[in-house]
Parts: C-alpha cells; structure tokens; sequence
C-alpha cells in the first residue's frame, strides 16, 4: 500500500510540476507579448515626434531665410 502512495504522490509531484511550467510559461509569453507590442507603441510614437521635428526644423529654417532676407 505504501508504494502505491508514493508512486501517487510522485504522479501527482509530476503533473503539478508540469502544470507550473505550462503556466509560467503562458505567463511569460503573455508578458513578453505585450512587451513587444508597447515597443512598437512606443516606437510609432518616437517616429512621429521625429517626423515632427523634423518638420519644425524645417519651417525654422525657412524663417531664419526669410527673417535674414527681409532684415
């Protein structure tokens, strides 16, 4: 009888065993998921305001022209 408990038990430590790493691993996928799509938030983000900025650099440079043509 006692065997057959610690075969149980060790079935048991088993599938708990696997059961935990099936989960952490979800987790983490989860989590490197959404990791990745704030990156590419963020990356969007960082390239407008580039963009914007280029843009504004741009129109300053235009009036610094029209400024030193005009004064």
């Amino acid at each position: 009888m006692i065997p057959n408990i610690i075969k149980d038990n060790k079935k048991a430590l088993i599938t708990a065993t696997i059961s935990i790493v099936i989960t952490l691993t979800l987790s983490l996928t989860f989590t490197v998921n959404i990791t990745n799509n704030t990156i590419n938030i963020l990356q969007e983000k960082l390239n407008q305001t580039q963009e914007q900025l280029d843009d504004n650099s741009t129109r300053l440079d235009i009036l610094e022209k029209f400024v030193e043509k005009n004064v």
